[in-house]
């Protein structure tokens, strides 16, 4: 079996490669994991997707160790979805870290533990497919989507993380349209309102640092949660908002702003292109179609996570 880490520099603002290379060869000196390894430093996106391909087409049992944030996480599942010999793995050293919350909130910590993960178990879990890119956490569309594009730009000020930059950018982005006009077909059945200030397709649970927006999701049910709410004002977004973060917008007390699916398909049409949120990367696409992929990907998790290739929630 080959361990590839795929390391961004840049993730989490500080140089992290020399110490996960120091752990990851004093682990293979002591014959606690088998096998070889190999560290790669990514340079971009691009590049990250290209190194992941690379492994993946080798053909050969492979383990790509996704080191860096929610973005990075994104680039290699794109690399290398669809083969059979790949195991994904998350490292979690950016600043958001958003898709690992999914485990619970100590899960960062048991992720960071490079020998818990790499003696982990594996498990088969859900992708969401929009148009010809693959998410593993969340895609949205809207307000929140331009909050997530904003938050990029805040993440590069001196100690400004994940949550801070998102909360900056709801502050800097409020101003702008709250009017995204879409036809939405949801399995099958259109929507009837044609104005929506947020659109989420959610495979896990959180996005933008802390904010729970799939409460019930479940990486492994074949279904992912659809919530979307119409043309609302300031003011109501205003009182949403800590109520979103909290996870309590589903309760049942706000049906008549916040529609919930859990769903296969969802499509949407626009006169324009629209601009989709995949892991804080925007995409523009024309008329996106956010489907549960046909196949999964195969997840490395700690132990503690998992059993019988199934997870634990609510850890």
């Amino acid at each position: 079996m080959q361990h590839i880490f795929i390391i961004n520099p840049k993730a989490g603002k500080s140089d992290a490669t020399k110490l996960i290379s120091k752990i990851v060869h004093q682990l293979f000196m002591d014959k606690e994991i088998e096998g070889t390894y190999r560290i790669e430093r990514t340079l971009s996106p691009k590049d990250t997707r290209k190194i992941a391909q690379k492994y993946a087409q080798s053909a050969e049992k492979v383990i790509l160790y996704a080191c860096g944030g929610d973005g990075t996480l994104n680039d290699v599942l794109n690399g290398c979805m669809g083969y059979e010999n790949v195991v994904l793995a998350h490292l979690p050293i950016g600043t958001g870290n958003d898709f690992i919350k999914f485990f619970g909130s100590n899960a960062k910590k048991d992720f960071m533990n490079l020998k818990e993960l790499m003696n982990g178990q594996i498990c088969e879990v859900d992708v969401l497919k929009v148009n010809d890119y693959y998410s593993i956490n969340i895609a949205n569309i809207g307000l929140d989507a331009m909050i997530a594009f904003n938050a990029n730009k805040f993440k590069r000020i001196p100690f400004v993380k994940g949550k801070g930059a998102y909360q900056i950018s709801l502050a800097y982005s409020f101003f702008t349209s709250l009017r995204h006009h879409m036809r939405i077909i949801v399995d099958g059945k259109e929507e009837k309102e044609s104005c929506f200030s947020f659109v989420v397709c959610a495979n896990a649970s959180y996005y933008g640092g802390s904010y729970c927006a799939a409460p019930y999701a479940n990486i492994q049910d074949g279904y992912m949660e659809v919530i979307l709410i119409p043309k609302i004002s300031r003011l109501k977004i205003l009182q949403l908002m800590k109520i979103y973060e909290q996870g309590q917008h589903l309760d049942g007390t706000h049906d008549d702003i916040v529609h919930y699916y859990k769903a296969k398909k969802i499509e949407i049409y626009a006169e324009s292109p629209l601009a989709v949120c995949l892991e804080g990367e925007e995409a523009i696409m024309h008329n996106p179609i956010i489907e549960i992929a046909d196949q999964k990907i195969k997840l490395l998790v700690p132990k503690k996570y998992a059993i019988h290739g199934q997870i634990l929630q609510n850890n």
